[in-house]
């Protein structure tokens, strides 16, 4: 009875199938176990120091290398999680590629909905300066250049504003410069640029309608004349939604990245083995 029962196929057909779950499940437990371990050993970090080293002609700090390690683990990470779905099968050039993948994937990790108008003011609100629309000025003006008027320089501008006062042509006054001799609805940022800071507050403060001075610059020293003036302001929404709704995506793009990589990370054991000073050793995920 038992020589027969031995010898039926289906019986050969159940060993075989419960001989290969074994070692299926051997193999398999034994290749969780090690991919869930990475190790930071003194190998590499010699080949972080070195690529660094080659790209920037000098050893990095230890917050430097901390963050170096710190990415070298984030890219194992990643890796392997984008191994573990298949995503190295269509390319050749593998590591990159997988990594581009998962980036894409964690981006999209959470659910994506247009921003209301709600979430977009609160963004503005949150990031005010980047958005503030800054004052807009009409002026004129006229440069003295201190070399060369030397000592006579505050005599030659006090003599300059008294004439501009009474009604004198600009032109006929001050020193010939290759700088606007005016402007028209110049946004205050565009005048800083051309002029210098100092130069651009001094106009916002100014009284409007009066020639006044001097106000200097890195060019020297200038009659100035503002004839209109719009404030500065905060910018409304419709103003700039289009430039919120890009940011307020960017920034809901790269907290997504990370988010879904301190997930990863949290399922991996990280062991640092090299011989590193304490401040450059990376932290566990949050």
């Amino acid at each position: 009875m038992l020589r027969k029962f031995i010898r039926e196929p289906l019986v050969h057909f159940l060993l075989l199938g419960l001989l290969l779950f074994i070692i299926y499940n051997l193999i398999s437990g034994q290749r969780g176990g090690s991919d869930r371990r990475i190790v930071i050993n003194d190998a590499t970090v010699g080949a972080i120091l070195q690529a660094y080293q080659g790209t920037w002609q000098r050893p990095p700090t230890p917050d430097e290398l901390k963050g170096l390690i710190e990415n070298r683990i984030r890219e194992e990470v990643l890796y392997r999680e984008g191994v573990s779905m298949g995503l190295d099968r269509d390319d050749s050039v593998i590591r990159r590629r997988v990594l581009q993948k998962l980036d894409v994937i964690s981006e999209e990790s959470v659910a994506q909905e247009a921003p209301t108008d709600a979430v977009l003011e609160k963004w503005l609100q949150q990031h005010a300066d980047r958005y503030a629309k800054p004052a807009v000025l009409d002026f004129e003006q006229v440069l003295f250049d201190p070399v060369k008027h030397g000592a006579r320089l505050k005599a030659d501008l006090d003599t300059a504003l008294a004439r501009l006062q009474a009604g004198a042509n600009p032109k006929s006054v001050g020193d010939q410069s290759l700088l606007p001799a005016s402007a028209k609805e110049t946004p205050a940022d565009m005048v800083a640029r051309d002029f210098g800071e100092q130069f651009a507050a001094a106009l916002i403060a100014l009284p409007v309608g009066a020639w006044q001075g001097p106000v200097a610059s890195g060019y020297g020293a200038h009659l100035v004349r503002v004839s209109e003036r719009t404030p500065g302001h905060a910018a409304a929404l419709a103003e700039v939604r289009a430039a919120v709704e890009r940011d307020w995506e960017g920034d809901r793009r790269a907290q997504a990245k990370e988010d879904y990589y301190r997930r990863l990370r949290r399922g991996y054991d990280v062991v640092i083995e090299a011989n590193l000073p304490a401040s450059a050793k990376p932290g566990a995920a949050d």
